[in-house]
């Protein structure tokens, strides 16, 4: 008998190709997951600064009965929101609760920040 050739059988090189295929079809899926994960939660911060930075402003400088409910454009960063203000009164006459409603657009959900204020 003849010694072996050195090197793989092509049975052996097609399983090696069909491992690592099946490795590189899963890293993809990976790193798609990543990068959508990364967007959303640009998407959540952006949202949250501008948020605060809306609600900052709204009620900055300004009494229980100046502040009232509203609503308007904003853009942060590039994004376009669309923002609604809304004054509830408590059981307590010295709170209010101030909600500020922000969007993006009507597809996704609204991003909600909610403060409890008492009046000077």
């Amino acid at each position: 008998m003849r010694p072996r050739d050195h090197g793989f059988s092509l049975v052996e090189v097609l399983a090696a190709l069909s491992v690592l295929a099946i490795a590189g079809v899963a890293l993809t899926n990976a790193m798609t997951t990543s990068i959508r994960s990364a967007a959303l939660a640009r998407d959540i911060s952006l949202a949250g600064i501008a948020a605060d930075n809306l609600m900052a402003l709204q009620i900055a400088g300004e009494d229980r009965q100046t502040l009232r409910d509203r609503g308007g454009d904003y853009e942060l960063a590039g994004v376009a929101y669309t923002w609604t203000l809304d004054l509830e009164d408590t059981s307590d006459p010295n709170l209010s609760r101030v909600t500020l409603i922000i969007e993006r657009d009507e597809r996704e959900e609204a991003r909600r920040v909610t403060f409890v204020r008492g009046d000077r």
